[in-house]
């Protein structure tokens, strides 16, 4: 059944009680939720459920802004991207051989393909689907899939973690069955990879937590108890975001460039930060400690304690968060803008916290729009409060990168240009949520 809202703010009713003891216990006391696929015990049980995909029709100005979306960049990158041609491309060959092979086709797919299934847009599903079926054929018989790709000398699952995304999608608004078969021999297949030759590389170790949000997707669905196996060892292989137990990054000579502090995070690029701080709340639904939610309460508050200058909801790191460079001239990727709205999403279903329906907002209303042309049909690599001027001039070493990434661009950068996409449509989709009962 659809439902059809217009309210252009997360913060529904139940939201609102989240808070207070009496609903915590009303929720400890209901049976499980038989609509929705909530944590399968032993996980922590759910605050709040996401709906399937397509169980919300946007109404009113989110609607227009996405049908916007869908005549401007994220809709028509499949005709102009370099990285989205059919010849030749990895991720459309059977055996992963190919160019385009790495981040750039599944990152554009995850908005794509929620923003075709919230629209139920038939040319824009029958095109999404033409990538899923690709992945699908994909399959090893050891149960790996789709391009081969190495991180310091290492198998770079990273590029996976993304697709899952985009075929946990396709399950959920066609209930292809599929799916759930073909993830079920990927994560098996992950379980044996020995533990030095997994998530051991950079991006895919800092952003392990994505890897651990599929598995337990995936057993909330099936129940199956090897995966909360390999859900430990996700943990166990990945990067620590606790910052309670991060070992120092830089040493000798180097450490006297850097403040006591900055030993605190394991890294400072700053969408890894946006991205990666969800990973101990994700773990916490295994481990029932709520050291490891505060984990992930506490990342997000250093990073603004040190670089929390800029308003708009995020901080200033350009690339990489420096110290000295912390005020409102420094900018915020735009794929850290919409990793910070999935975390809080992610984060706001956790802990049933309002706070980050909130800062979603705050991040949606303030900070989004003024990385992206409002027809949608350009983005900016980096957005600063304070440099509002769109020119196509090298802004470093004010700006910690060499290149002309302040100008609105449809071809700006490889990451953001295809990752923008699910800010929007993943917005959407968490305006409305089921309680466990």
């Amino acid at each position: 059944m659809k439902r059809i809202f217009t309210r252009s703010i997360m913060l529904i009713c139940a939201i609102a009680l989240s808070g207070s003891p009496a609903f915590s216990q009303a929720q400890a006391n209901v049976p499980a939720n038989s609509f929705y696929s909530g944590n399968k015990k032993p996980l922590e049980a759910s605050k709040y459920i996401r709906l399937p995909v397509g169980s919300i029709e946007p109404g009113g100005w989110l609607k227009v802004y996405l049908e916007k979306q869908r005549d401007g960049l994220t809709g028509q990158l499949v005709n102009i991207s370099a990285w989205l041609q059919k010849t030749d491309n990895a991720w459309l060959s059977a055996d992963g051989k190919g160019k385009w092979g790495w981040e750039e086709v599944p990152y554009w797919l995850k908005g794509y393909g929620d923003l075709a299934y919230i629209l139920n847009d038939p040319a824009m599903i029958k095109e999404a689907k033409i990538w899923i079926e690709a992945i699908l054929v994909s399959q090893k018989e050891n149960g790996d899939f789709g391009p081969h790709s190495l991180d310091r000398g290492k198998q770079d699952f990273w590029p996976n973690m993304i697709a899952l995304y985009c075929v946990q999608s396709y399950y959920e608004y066609t209930g292809d069955k599929r799916i759930i078969d073909f993830m079920g021999r990927y994560f098996k297949y992950q379980l044996t990879v020995p533990d030095e030759n997994f998530l051991k590389g950079y991006w895919q170790g800092l952003r392990s937590g994505d890897n651990l949000y599929s598995v337990i997707w995936l057993y909330n669905r099936t129940g199956d108890q090897a995966l909360l196996d390999l859900g430990e060892k996700i943990h166990r292989c990945g990067t620590s975001w606790n910052s309670r137990y991060t070992e120092l990054v830089v040493t000798g000579e180097e450490r006297k460039k850097y403040p006591e502090w900055w030993s605190l995070l394991p890294d400072w690029h700053n969408v890894n930060i946006a991205q990666g701080f969800r990973e101990p709340a994700i773990y916490s639904q295994l481990s029932h400690n709520p050291d490891d939610v505060q984990a992930s309460y506490e990342v997000f508050q250093i990073i603004r304690e040190h670089f929390g200058q800029v308003p708009g909801g995020m901080y200033g790191a350009d690339e990489m968060a420096r110290p000295g460079y912390a005020d409102p001239r420094q900018a915020i990727e735009t794929c850290g803008i919409v990793e910070q709205m999935n975390s809080n999403e992610n984060m706001l279903c956790i802990t049933g916290d309002n706070f980050w329906a909130d800062h979603t907002e705050n991040v949606a209303f303030n900070t989004y729009p003024a990385a992206t042309m409002p027809d949608f049909k350009s983005l900016r690599y980096l957005t600063a409060p304070n440099m509002v001027l769109n020119d196509d001039q090298n802004h470093s070493p004010g700006i910690d990168n060499a290149g002309p990434f302040l100008m609105m661009n449809p071809f700006s950068s490889r990451c953001c240009q295809h990752n923008h996409g699910q800010g929007w449509p993943y917005y959407a989709e968490n305006l409305w949520l089921a309680t466990p009962g």
